[in-house]
């Protein structure tokens, strides 16, 4: 089984949707997408004012990281109907199948086409600087950054994406080195929290663990990572929330992995 994720982005003077215009959009996926081919189907939003709130923007932006489609299917390469939808919905996205690895996990998994997972996601792309290959990205994120983060931050989900490769848009030919395409990210993190205020204040943002250091020392150590494997003029992210509308995965206690 492979995870293929959409990537979308808007406009940013793009409405956002309201709730009608999402459920709505929620009945779309589950209608088009039939559950013999799609085992799983997750659906991610911008929450715009607590993304804007969070990243102290003042001013408007001309291109949003707006949703994230990520399905599960037999093979990457069959989901030209979810690409059509995607096509359909948000013209300007990029596709890519990673290999996920569900990290942490903390929380109850509701499908639910009218209500999000509950807490909100930080969702964040991630672009290596010229310097490093992706191979090295990766290894960098898996064995110095993610231990980091999950010191650090409160986050009770973690989920790792890596793109292992890069589906073209329709009627383009595929790339030999897909990661030569600047416009395409390495991987794509997914951390969950339990309350905006654990995303939003600093000292709880940063303040996981700080039995032998302070949120602040906190702070400047995982900015100081982030500049050793990361392109920072390049990262976005955004806080999400998150549809979970098929579920393939058997039910699992909290705290299981």
């Amino acid at each position: 089984m492979e995870k293929v994720v959409f990537v979308a982005h808007q406009p940013g003077d793009t409405p956002s949707l309201s709730p009608a215009d999402v459920e709505q959009l929620n009945q779309r996926l589950l209608g088009e997408l039939p559950a013999e081919r799609y085992l799983g189907i997750s659906l991610q939003l911008e929450d715009r004012a607590t993304t804007d709130r969070w990243q102290r923007r003042t001013e408007p932006v001309a291109r949003r990281f707006a949703a994230t489609l990520s399905v599960w299917v037999e093979a990457g390469e069959d989901t030209a109907d979810a690409a059509a939808l995607v096509d359909d919905v948000w013209p300007d996205h990029v596709t890519g199948v990673v290999t996920e690895a569900v990290v942490r996990w903390n929380g109850p998994r509701q499908v639910s086409a009218t209500r999000p997972l509950p807490g909100h996601t930080v969702t964040a792309l991630l672009y290596r600087p010229p310097s490093l290959t992706h191979d090295q990205l990766v290894r960098h994120w898996i064995d110095v950054h993610q231990p980091m983060s999950l010191r650090i931050h409160p986050a009770r989900n973690y989920v790792r994406n890596v793109v292992a490769r890069v589906l073209p848009a329709a009627g383009k030919p595929a790339s030999d080195d897909p990661f030569s395409d600047t416009t395409q990210f390495d991987a794509i993190s997914d951390e969950y929290f339990a309350s905006l205020e654990d995303i939003l204040d600093p000292s709880r943002f940063y303040g996981g663990d700080v039995s032998q250091t302070t949120w602040q020392q906190n702070a400047t150590t995982i900015g100081d990572d982030v500049g050793l494997f990361l392109d920072g003029t390049r990262m976005a992210a955004a806080i999400m929330d998150e549809y979970l509308l098929r579920d393939f995965r058997a039910p699992r206690a909290p705290g299981v992995s």
